[in-house]
């Protein structure tokens, strides 16, 4: 009985180290600002960021915050001294002044009235959330939405890989660490289409010339799921802009 008690206590020891979980706060704004009063063409801002306040090492944890920062906001705002909502707000002032001078100046150079230039309507997302766990790792997935008058806007999904036992940022490398980066380009090229062909099914139209090399080689942005690694490409990467975003898994049985 004794025994039995003291296994009891040992496991319930153990516990909240490995099911801790992560708490946050949310750096949000949602704001539609005219280009100027009356003006009908506006800026759309979306700020959505969680950023951890619990979860990691006490000495870890303003690690792991800056990282998120330097990956949504950027590198400027790593030594801001305020609350996450003064943040948001520098950040919206910095770019709404960027946004009308830029624009204004493109009147003038054009030499364009504001009823003719289609240009003027702006957009910019940025959401930032925790994701699944594997292990002791966890995913922190980054979506940007960014529009600046084109033809079309850009988008993309930078996932983050957390080790929640030290706070660090990890590279593919931590889950495969007896894969070369050229055995890593093959898995990843033998599995290149598997993301699309859930989307148009087997017969993927014109499958030869979908994308820009013969090759994919392993990038920075990826995902650890109980199925192996998924890796992200953007718009452009490695395909053109109408295939999106790709994402290309490799099994954990491919990967030992």
């Amino acid at each position: 009985m004794k025994r039995s008690l003291f296994i009891l206590m040992a496991a319930l020891m153990l516990l909240p180290a490995c099911t801790k979980e992560i708490r946050t706060e949310n750096l949000s704004l949602d704001e539609t600002i005219p280009f100027h009063e009356d003006s009908p063409a506006s800026l759309d801002l979306l700020l959505d960021i969680d950023f951890p306040v619990s979860g990691f090492p006490k000495e870890a944890l303003q690690d792991v915050r800056d990282a998120i920062l330097a990956n949504t906001l950027g590198e400027s705002y790593l030594d801001f001294e305020g609350s996450l909502k003064e943040m948001g707000e520098a950040w919206r002032d910095a770019f709404v002044a960027d946004y009308r001078v830029t624009n204004e100046s493109m009147l003038t150079e054009l030499e364009m009235t504001e009823e003719d230039a289609p240009f003027l309507n702006w957009g910019c997302d940025k959401k930032g959330a925790f994701g699944t766990t594997y292990d002791h790792y966890v995913n922190y997935i980054i979506d940007l939405y960014d529009y600046q008058g084109g033809a079309h806007g850009m988008y993309g999904t930078f996932p983050l890989v957390f080790d929640k036992k030290d706070g660090r940022v990890v590279s593919w490398q931590e889950f495969a660490p007896g894969i070369s980066e050229e055995k890593m380009t093959e898995l990843l090229t033998a599995h290149r289409l598997d993301d699309l062909k859930d989307t148009f099914g087997e017969d993927i139209p014109d499958e030869e010339n979908i994308f820009f090399n013969q090759t994919i080689e392993p990038g920075s942005n990826f995902t650890v799921t109980e199925e192996g690694l998924d890796f992200y490409y953007q718009p452009y990467d490695i395909a053109p802009y109408v295939f999106g975003i790709i994402t290309i898994p490799v099994p954990w049985a491919e990967l030992k």
